[in-house]
């Protein structure tokens, strides 16, 4: 299948699935919006917007790569991420118990994480960066890296003091 046939079938698969759903469940969902634009190592990704409709974000890489096993397990995954937080609300753990009765409720296998290789995946390199406390040197990402330099305060875990450069 050419790449275009499986988002396609991503399309079609999240309909059956909110179908079963909404039928098992009697309730009604709203159709999310579907995106083909995730990089990394992710497979899938939903988003919960305060207002408006939920977005889905696929990795187009991994599903031209493992197409009907990418299906098979990803779309399951988030769209069970939406008929959960339906039906239990915003503040149930993502990979909790709620969300699992759902997977095995759509025949897929309950894991947090997919294991497709993502060697070939177009990714971010990470930068890191070297603090110190009073008792050790700490490697920081760049993220954290960047809270520092806007003014946030990370404390060692083991010694309690601040940690700089």
């Amino acid at each position: 299948m050419n790449s275009v046939q499986l988002q396609l079938r991503v399309t079609e698969r999240t309909q059956q699935l909110l179908q079963v759903a909404e039928s098992y469940f009697n309730i009604s969902i709203q159709q999310p919006l579907i995106r083909f634009n995730l990089k990394g190592k992710t497979a899938g990704m939903i988003l919960f917007p305060r207002q408006g409709s939920c977005t889905i974000r696929y990795n187009l890489p991994l599903l031209n790569r493992y197409g009907e096993a990418f299906i098979n397990t990803t779309v399951p995954h988030e769209i069970s991420h939406l008929i959960a937080r339906t039906l239990h609300g915003p503040k149930i753990k993502p990979h909790g118990i709620e969300w699992k009765e759902i997977m095995k409720r759509f025949g897929a296998s309950p894991n947090r994480c997919h294991n497709f290789s993502t060697n070939q995946t177009e990714g971010r390199n990470m930068r890191y960066f070297d603090y110190r406390c009073d008792c050790r040197s700490h490697r920081l990402s760049t993220i954290r890296h960047n809270r520092i330099q806007d003014g946030v305060i990370y404390l060692c875990q083991k010694c309690g003091t601040r940690l700089g450069n």
